[in-house]
């Protein structure tokens, strides 16, 4: 027969605390500030070219790009909210280098870019962040995102 668990009236405040804390942490919003990556946040490609054609997505169709500290992960979906493709891993940003290494992925063709270092030029001016390269496929990527604001 198990024993009833019980719980001090100390417990509970410990709990307490520590899920306070935990929630304040994590609702800080000074640890988003203490970076300093012009690329912390979500972007909307705004316009590509493929080596050297203009690139325009079909109607309704949405790309955005999330971009964390160490991480980065784009996402082309429908109106229905239907991801159509999708590739994610880390990335490094050094003076004008911006290099990702994906990881993950859906979507025709990504394959060949996983665990390959992709490397670009890049610049962020106002809430543009334009980024030019060679992918390892050989395709020449000239992209503009715009930063998408909260609202």
């Amino acid at each position: 027969m198990m024993k009833p668990l019980t719980i001090s009236a100390r417990g509970v405040l410990v709990v307490a605390a520590l899920a306070a804390a935990t929630a304040a942490w994590a609702d800080d919003p000074k640890g988003e500030a203490k970076t300093d990556n012009k690329l912390v946040g979500t972007w909307k490609r705004i316009s590509a070219k493929y080596d050297g054609q203009e690139s325009t997505l079909p109607g309704g169709v949405t790309q955005l790009k999330h971009v964390t500290p160490t991480h980065f992960m784009w996402a082309l979906y429908g109106e229905d909210g239907k991801v159509v493709a999708a590739l994610g891993g880390t990335y490094t940003a050094k003076g004008e280098e911006y290099v990702e290494i994906p990881e993950y992925g859906v979507g025709e063709g990504l394959d060949p870019l996983k665990g390959k270092p992709q490397v670009f030029k890049w610049k962020v001016e106002g809430n543009k962040w334009s980024h030019t390269g060679k992918l390892r496929t050989g395709t020449i990527v000239e992209e503009v995102w715009e930063r998408v604001e909260k609202k």
